[in-house]
C-alpha cells in the first residue's frame, strides 16, 4: 500500500468517526430530532421524540468507544511496519462496521422498549 492510499484511508476513516459520533452525540442530547437524514433511522426510532432519544442515548457510548477504537487503530497503522498495515487497517474498519451495527441494534431495542413503555 503506497503512502497516498494509506493517508487517504486513515483520513476518511477518522472523518467518518467524527461524523458518526457527532450525529449520535447530538441526537442523544436532543439537538437532532427524528429526521430522514441522520441518526438511527428506523420506523421505531422515528416514531416520536421519546423513541428517538432512547435509541441514541443507548447508542452514544457504543459509538464513542467505536470511534475512539477505530481512530486509534488507524493512527497506529501509520507507524507500524508495512506488513502490518493492511491487517491493522482491516481490523480498524471491521471495528467501525461492527460498532455501527451494534449501536444501531441496541438503539433499536431501546426505542422498542421506550415505545412499549409509553403505550402501557
Amino acid at each position: 500500500m503506497d503512502s497516498g492510499a494509506l493517508y487517504l484511508i486513515v483520513s476518511l476513516s477518522i472523518v467518518a468517526d467524527i461524523v458518526l459520533y457527532g450525529v449520535v452525540a447530538r441526537a442523544a442530547t436532543g439537538k437532532v430530532g427524528p429526521n430522514a437524514w441522520a441518526g438511527i433511522r428506523t420506523r421505531t426510532t422515528r416514531k416520536n421524540d421519546k423513541t428517538w432519544l432512547a435509541a441514541h442515548v443507548v447508542a452514544y457510548p457504543i459509538m464513542r468507544d467505536t470511534a475512539i477504537a477505530n481512530g486509534v487503530l488507524m493512527i497506529v497503522a501509520l507507524f507500524v511496519p508495512l506488513q502490518l498495515r493492511v491487517p491493522l487497517i482491516s481490523l480498524a474498519l471491521g471495528v467501525l462496521v461492527v460498532g455501527v451495527l451494534f449501536a444501531g441494534v441496541q438503539g433499536q431495542k431501546a426505542a422498542k422498549a421506550a415505545d412499549s413503555a409509553s403505550s402501557k
